[in-house]
């Protein structure tokens, strides 16, 4: 009696008016649990990225900054000594000293960079 019922189902669900749709709504359901895993762990990811991102933001090196104007401001005091306009005395770099900069290392026969950087601050006479 259950083999008749078990037959009869499979008949009915193996028509092609049947069978097609179920199987439609099959692969809708396979994309949309595939979206949804993808959309959890993107989401994972995007709060993972976001606590590393405040952790460094909390963590910044204050005193490679603090040394970075230190020494920009001392290469501006010395690019001035040698006659140089080095511009202001803000902490970013800017176009003046920049300048000033590649004015020096073409005097000096250095790399022209426009940077202070290893070459240039040991020919101004500055230390690391």
């Amino acid at each position: 009696m259950s083999d008749r019922r078990l037959d009869a189902l499979s008949d009915g669900i193996l028509r092609p008016v049947v069978f097609f749709p179920l199987l439609a709504g099959l692969a809708m359901l396979s994309v949309y649990g595939v979206i949804q895993t993808g959309l959890v762990l993107t989401d994972r990811w995007d709060r993972s990225l976001m606590a590393r991102l405040e952790y460094y933001r909390s963590h910044q090196p204050e005193v490679m900054v603090s040394r970075y104007e230190d020494r920009l401001r001392a290469v501006r005091v010395a690019l001035r000594k040698r006659g140089y306009d080095a511009g202001p005395t803000g902490a970013a770099m800017d176009a003046p000293t920049a300048e000033a900069l590649r004015s020096f290392q073409r005097r000096q026969g250095l790399p022209v960079t426009g940077r202070p950087d290893q070459t240039t601050i040991s020919a101004l006479g500055l230390e690391q």
